[in-house]
């Protein structure tokens, strides 16, 4: 079965039917930059740069934010070369999916799935929260008109839905524009501080291995990691993209390697411009505003006023990233008849999964409203709570992917080159599995509410069972489809 193209023309409706898979294919444009540049966009180097980078410092205790975000580059350059060792075996773009249940079978695989699915709806409603509050804080600061967050939540999500809806192209032009935008503000920052020394002067304390002795740098870490959430969303655009066997290694490793680069060097230019001696307590005192007084201190009440914009470009660029990513999730299960086939249509003039991208908007949009129903607080619970479950989810997935790239090898014994297929998935996975222990057993700082945390945790393993589930009852009821699911590897 190919899963390159799917749909007929001719739907009543604009959207191709699912009846057939021959006749209008997905828009196969998108290169390496685009790729990178739509994944990078969903990391959103300003949000980091403002928001986590002082938070790694505070939780691990000293200012080696730096080294911990090299060391979190260097882990995931080690998954990379396992996920990108299997993008010739597994063509499709199921992504995390399509990687455990090649190595680890259907019912893993479909387990895998559905928790992906449900942890990244969570994390698009919290991002969505956390766009409205962002935009209102903005106009209450440059026009002191004090509005709900949540008439701006639906303002990014009906441009959000409008852009999914159409060819993937054009949401790859807006990212970059607000990619370019946002980088080059973190650069500015970066600059000014190091034209002037910072605080204090050169340091190279913060690159100091001696630092690690300080504090709580697993903490440190797992912050760090969290910050690349999203980048393995370049396996799911490979549908779409030029010539996949060579884009999606490539936007991979360059979308991992030039954000660690980023984070390092302005996690360096945030601990200089406040001091390396003081960085620390700065941070500890209100992590919220060390970023933001650093970039009027160093770049002048202009900079500074146009970064708070930014800001709100920069979570609005991560929703359309994981917008786009859950169109594509669902678009590859239904072509392989998990889900609705009709999610796997393509519209034949934006030659996109827009059935798909529809049903994320529905889905995404009850959630949304359901939230703003409860009067649940914008940042400290829903965006707080869903992103922190979210997190945990897709570091399990992470994990369970670097086995499953262990696994597949084992079986395929053709590659013998143990570096791909061995030694870097073995020490992605001891990596991974450890910082994901260490999210457990720090629950509370991704979600302070116990009850949320019960509830959230419960959602996160019933999702993965819910996935076995279909993936017996597909078996029982149609074993055919259930034999293809294999049909994805060559």
């Amino acid at each position: 079965m190919s899963h390159e193209r799917s749909g007929s023309v001719g739907s009543p409706s604009g959207v191709a039917s699912a009846s057939t898979f021959d006749h209008v294919a997905l828009h196969r444009g998108l290169g390496v930059s685009s790729i990178v540049a739509m994944v990078v966009a969903g990391a959103a180097p300003l949000a980091v740069v403002s928001l986590t980078v002082p938070i790694v410092i505070t939780l691990g205790g000293s200012i080696a934010a730096p080294l911990l975000f090299v060391i979190a580059g260097v882990l995931l350059v080690l998954f990379s070369v396992g996920f990108t060792s299997m993008a010739r075996h597994v063509r499709n773009s199921g992504a995390f999916y399509s990687y455990i249940q090649a190595g680890l079978g259907r019912f893993a695989g479909l387990g895998a799935a559905t928790l992906a699915l449900v942890s990244y709806f969570l994390l698009q409603v919290g991002l969505y929260a956390y766009v409205g509050i962002s935009l209102t804080g903005a106009i209450d600061r440059f026009f002191s008109i004090d509005t709900p967050w949540w008439i701006w939540a639906l303002v990014a999500f009906a441009i959000v839905s409008l852009l999914g809806y159409r060819d993937i192209e054009l949401s790859s032009k807006v990212l970059i524009v607000a990619l370019v935008a946002e980088t080059s503000a973190v650069l500015i920052l970066d600059g000014a501080i190091f034209l002037t020394g910072g605080a204090d002067g050169w340091s190279a304390e913060p690159f100091d291995p001696s630092q690690l002795s300080h504090g709580a740098p697993s903490l440190g870490l797992m912050f760090a990691l969290f910050s690349f959430i999203g980048f393995e969303a370049t396996a799911v655009f490979r549908n779409e993209a030029r010539d996949p066997d060579t884009t999606i290694p490539r936007a991979t490793y360059v979308a991992v390697i030039s954000v660690a680069a980023l984070y390092a060097i302005s996690a360096f230019a945030v601990v200089l411009g406040a001091g390396a001696d003081k960085a620390l307590e700065v941070a500890t005192t209100d992590p919220a505003v060390m970023t933001p007084n650093l970039y009027l201190e160093y770049t002048g009440s202009v900079i500074n006023d146009l970064t708070a914009v930014l800001l709100v470009s920069s979570t609005f660029a991560c929703v359309l990233t994981f917008h786009n990513v859950l169109t594509r999730y669902q678009y590859t299960l239904g072509s392989l008849k998990v889900l609705p086939t009709k999610l796997a249509t393509v519209h034949p003039q934006h030659r996109a999964p827009s059935y798909s991208s529809l049903v994320v908007t529905v889905i995404s949009g009850a959630m949304l409203v359901a939230m703003m129903v409860t009067g649940l607080d914008p940042v400290l619970e829903i965006y707080t709570w869903f992103s922190g479950a979210a997190i945990l989810g897709l570091l399990t997935l992470m994990a369970l992917t670097s086995v499953a790239v262990i696994a597949f090898f084992r079986r395929h014994s053709g590659d013998k080159n143990v570096l791909p297929t061995v030694i870097a998935p073995v020490l992605a996975t001891v990596g991974l599995v450890a910082v994901v222990v260490i999210g457990l057993m720090n629950i509370e700082l991704l979600i302070p509410s116990p009850g949320a945390t019960a509830s959230l945790l419960t959602i996160l393993v019933a999702s993965f069972v819910v996935g076995i589930f279909v993936a017996a009852r597909m078996k029982r009821t149609n074993p055919v489809a259930f034999e293809h699911l294999h049909d994805q590897e060559s």
